[in-house]
């Protein structure tokens, strides 16, 4: 695993070299967005089965300390700054025991607030996305509530295991992906990405692509997101995104560095290392409201697990 860090680490750095660039342009737009992923579309209730996320993009952020962390590319003319949040919820299938479920995912909850940096050389074509997250995993993100109160007031199982979830675990991780423009036409594009998450939450690194089909703005002056783009009066594409995932490390499955022997793990053994995801979806977007929604199928992320579908819906404001 440390192996895995270093690499990881060496890799970013390398293809990434810090730099400035003598035309800086802090987009000046200003975005919000509310998200919220669940399952319940899928007529399951288990696994990654709730998120609820809140984000900005504002030239406020610029002020943020936190940007000299994050890694831009080389001679980037275009950037943008940002701050978000969400809380995530994990359990295992059988919701309705309050027993420990041994051959299944264990109960975990995660809340983290992340520092964000959009950045992009237009020449290259190229994208790259810096985050630092900072939060708690465990009784502390408040995951187990939430969803025990949401269940009772939609009239659903109540989750009556949660005192057997992962227990507080300090979350500081940093994520880095770049995406590479293949093709650009106006009413199509196609962008090679690659990414990796180094710290006490996941270790891990990715490959994939994302096409898009549509009305749409140019992806690497909106750097890669829509409410960011004002070129166009309104948007209306569908995206699809298949990744490929090798997993070292994720602390809602394996724990801390540390363990509680009242509390079930998944070992590092029993982790399936490459994990398959398949994303698609449209978003929508008229001059400062949009809308995106998603679905996503995982591969199975342990040996005793299944694949796992769930959905993904966003309301942007930006102006």
């Amino acid at each position: 695993m440390g192996r895995l860090r270093y690499t990881i680490f060496c890799l970013v750095v390398w293809l990434v070299p810090a730099g400035t660039a003598n035309a800086q342009q802090l987009l000046p737009n200003r975005s919000y967005q509310l998200g919220w992923d669940n399952d319940v579309f899928m007529m399951t209730d288990y696994y990654y089965t709730q998120g609820l996320s809140f984000g900005t993009y504002h030239p406020f952020f610029k002020h943020n300390p936190v940007n000299l962390l994050l890694l831009k590319p080389k001679n980037y003319d275009r950037v943008a700054y940002g701050f978000s949040g969400y809380q995530k919820t994990y359990t295992p299938k059988d919701i309705k025991s309050d027993e420990i479920q041994y051959a299944d995912r264990p109960y975990a909850g995660v809340l983290v607030f992340t520092s964000h940096s959009r950045a992009a050389n237009q020449e290259k074509g190229l994208v790259i996305s810096s985050e630092l997250d900072l939060g708690v995993m465990g009784p502390a993100s408040g995951a187990g509530q939430v969803q025990y109160r949401y269940h009772d007031w939609s009239d659903n199982q109540l989750p009556n295991g949660w005192h057997h979830q992962q227990y507080n675990w300090p979350v500081i991780n940093y994520n880095f992906e770049a995406a590479q423009a293949v093709y650009a036409a106006s009413f199509a594009d196609v962008h090679a990405k690659a990414g990796v998450r180094v710290g006490t939450l996941h270790d891990d690194a990715s490959v994939g692509l994302l096409v898009r089909l549509g009305k749409k703005d140019d992806y690497i002056q909106s750097l890669g997101l829509s409410h960011l783009g004002h070129a166009k009066p309104w948007h209306l594409y569908f995206t699809a995104e298949p990744t490929i995932t090798v997993v070292g490390y994720n602390a809602t499955l394996m724990g801390g560095w540390h363990r509680n022997p009242k509390i079930h793990y998944v070992e590092f053994e029993e982790l399936n290392k490459a994990i398959g995801r398949f994303r698609s979806g449209f978003v929508f977007h008229y001059k400062s409201i949009g809308l995106s929604f998603d679905v996503i199928l995982q591969s199975k992320e342990f040996k005793g697990g299944t694949h796992h579908w769930y959905t993904s819906t966003k309301l942007f404001l930006s102006f």
